[in-house]
């Protein structure tokens, strides 16, 4: 494929009128699906969260301006193999772990960010919840990084989508906003369990060495998917 290849993509609407976006990108683009067969009984949906949940984060976050900061050349060895190694490490061991006990609701989180994807389950869900800024796991490079302005425009455009979606407190950096709403690549889970259960799962995810767990908020009451950062 050429260098700054224009790929046509079409996307049919309600009235099946036809969308189309150029895509301006050098790197070439390929997709892949995965079928498969689950118990209906054994689904983890992410609009079922209820009122009291805490919600657990099993990986940090960051990748997105650490990936961007990789293609600037500006990322030292070591950096790299750690993106490397977050993002080849599968999400297997922390859903065989959360099977063994009681979870409401449950996402990935990848593209649209930690609060891009929080904000579909809460809105699905019906409930608000709120964020401990200070308690999220996010990866030291990426932090230097979003100081340094390294921040590719998918994470600026998930801090966009969500502008009418989150309060900010005013303890909470812009630095902080863009970091929480960073596009992951092969990001965590995150899990939304009854209170009185979070610690039992995070003590058993850090067991089974999914070390990088941890609870970072919860979900408030009923409402309209609003998220409140601390």
């Amino acid at each position: 494929m050429p260098e700054d290849a224009n790929i046509l993509v079409g996307l049919d609407t309600a009235d099946d009128a036809a969308v189309y976006k150029i895509i301006d990108d050098t790197e070439p683009k390929f997709g892949l699906a995965v079928t498969g067969l689950i118990h209906p009984q054994k689904i983890l949906s992410n609009a079922s969260a209820k009122p009291g949940d805490a919600l657990i984060l099993t990986k940090p976050i960051g990748l997105g301006i650490i990936t961007t900061a990789i293609k600037r050349g500006m990322a030292d060895e070591g950096t790299v193999q750690q993106a490397i190694e977050i993002m080849s490490t599968l999400n297997m061991c922390a859903a065989a772990t959360l099977a063994n006990f009681p979870v409401n609701a449950c996402t990935d989180v990848t593209g649209f960010g930690l609060l891009g994807h929080l904000s579909g389950m809460t809105a699905a869900s019906g409930v608000d919840a709120e964020i401990y800024s200070d308690k999220v796991p996010i990866l030291d490079q990426a932090r230097e990084f979003a100081v340094a302005n390294v921040v590719p425009g998918g994470s600026q455009n998930n801090l966009e989508f969500v502008s009418d979606k989150v309060e900010w407190t005013r303890e909470v950096s812009s630095i902080q906003q863009v970091l929480l709403c960073d596009a992951q690549t092969s990001g965590g889970l995150l899990i939304a369990t009854p209170e009185k259960n979070a610690s039992d799962l995070l003590t058993k995810l850090y067991e089974n060495g999914v070390s990088d767990s941890a609870l970072i908020g919860k979900i408030t009451k009923q409402g309209k998917g609003k998220i409140v950062v601390k």
